[in-house]
């Protein structure tokens, strides 16, 4: 791979399985069992399936870290079943659950790994590296010199992706990145990937278990059965309104307009603004500010414009002169990447009415409210009654068209016996 410059971007590459199988010796049957599937570039493509049905095993063997048995991977048309495995797995990032960081090296020798194996200067090694961590939300100053145990498990996680993306590979294959962290972090790592994804346009092949995952992540889901055979693969909208069969539906379950949520994002509705104070200011400014404001409280930030509390009349009264100790601590925030399920849920944590909706390195932006987020919900189920209706209705034209057509025919054979 040729030294280009930093900011150089690879977009994704489109992705082709012709017949892909894997039979372990000794095992009577196909683990998995001639998988055909194209994956366009820059699209991703999230594979869901029951424990033990080979989402997995197809997902390794695009890289090679299991061998095909048989059939062909093409990349960008090339049949890469021949090349060296090593070569192609630089070309392909890849991010697995625990993120897979070597304790022993720093966070920046992680990241760093693949662009050295590869040649890369010196100098544009260390660019990237902070490049990399800008792009995932981590502070280069604070975060290039840690180990990874000095890390939460998000901030791992984030790292693992940086280091799949660090040589700047058009594919990157996920299995299951996040699904060893809490429910919370969970979602802002999916925002994150969201708004990568966004960015770069890389081509993102996604193993997952969690369907409501999957409906979030993904341009198109491949649900699998067992043998990873094809059960339906097309858009979370289309599965969610048409299931190809009971399998699917079973995957889809209960409620498919509220998991219709997943499908909606925070920057596609209405985020008012909120009065803000910030750490530091004079509690006769704040006072002034409530004073002013429609609402019953305020929010503070803290010192890099990120939301801290919420402050309430009374809680200033009790301050003391110090806003440190007064108020509400904010326990949750979404980004405009998150889904309006994850908004909902994050209003319910707050259990105030509102979250506060964060930029890129957790700044404060905006406030999403409950009535924003029911107002979505019953238009989401109202577009399904109306939908249901109109399918309704065709239903019935057919069959009256059928009757009518099968009348005519009794008539005409009728007539024709006289």
């Amino acid at each position: 791979m040729a030294d280009h410059p930093a900011n150089h971007s690879t977009t994704g590459a489109t992705i082709e399985l012709v017949n892909l199988s894997k039979r372990y010796p000794g095992s009577r049957q196909s683990s998995v069992d001639s998988v055909t599937m194209r994956i366009n570039a820059g699209e991703t493509v999230v594979l869901v399936g029951p424990s033990g049905c080979g989402k997995s095993t197809t997902l390794k063997m695009i890289n090679r870290l299991i061998e095909p048995s048989s059939g062909a991977i093409r990349i960008n048309g090339e049949d890469v079943t021949g090349i060296d495995p090593v070569k192609l797995r630089r070309e392909v990032g890849y991010a697995i659950q625990s993120s897979g960081l070597f304790p022993h090296m720093t966070v920046a020798q992680n990241i760093a790994l693949v662009p050295k194996m590869v040649g890369w200067s010196a100098s544009r090694v260390r660019a990237r590296v902070a490049e990399m961590l800008d792009l995932v939300g981590l502070d280069p100053g604070e975060f290039r010199d840690r180990y990874p145990r000095a890390l939460s498990g998000g901030q791992q996680q984030r790292v693992g992706v940086a280091r799949a993306l660090a040589a700047d590979p058009p594919v990157l294959l996920m299995d299951e990145p996040f699904g060893a962290v809490d429910p919370i972090t969970r979602e802002h790592l999916q925002d994150e990937l969201l708004r990568l994804q966004r960015e770069l346009r890389k081509t993102i092949v996604f193993v997952t278990h969690d369907f409501d995952e999957a409906i979030k992540l993904g341009d198109r889901i491949a649900i699998l059965r067992e043998r990873s055979h094809i059960a339906q693969f097309d858009t979370p909208e289309a599965i969610l309104t048409s299931p190809a069969d009971d399998f699917v539906s079973g995957f889809v379950g209960a409620g498919a307009a509220l998991k219709r949520l997943d499908l909606t994002r925070v920057r596609d509705v209405e985020v008012t603004d909120y009065p803000t104070v910030n750490m530091g200011d004079p509690l006769q400014h704040v006072f002034n500010r409530l004073r002013a404001s429609s609402t019953n409280e305020v929010l503070l930030l803290d010192r890099r414009g990120r939301p801290f509390k919420w402050l309430r009349r009374g809680d200033l009264m009790r301050a003391k002169g110090s806003l440190a100790r007064a108020g509400t601590p904010v326990h949750d925030t979404v980004t405009g990447d998150a889904s309006l399920r994850d908004a909902l849920e994050a209003v319910l944590t707050e259990n105030a009415g509102r979250v506060a909706v964060t930029g890129r390195h957790g700044q404060y932006t905006g406030v999403v409210d409950m009535e924003t987020l029911l107002n979505s919900v019953h238009g989401l189920l109202e577009a399904d009654r109306m939908d249901a209706l109109e399918h309704q209705h065709a239903l019935e034209e057919a069959r009256t068209g059928q009757t009518r057509a099968e009348q005519e025919g009794a008539a005409a054979g009728g007539e024709g016996a006289t």
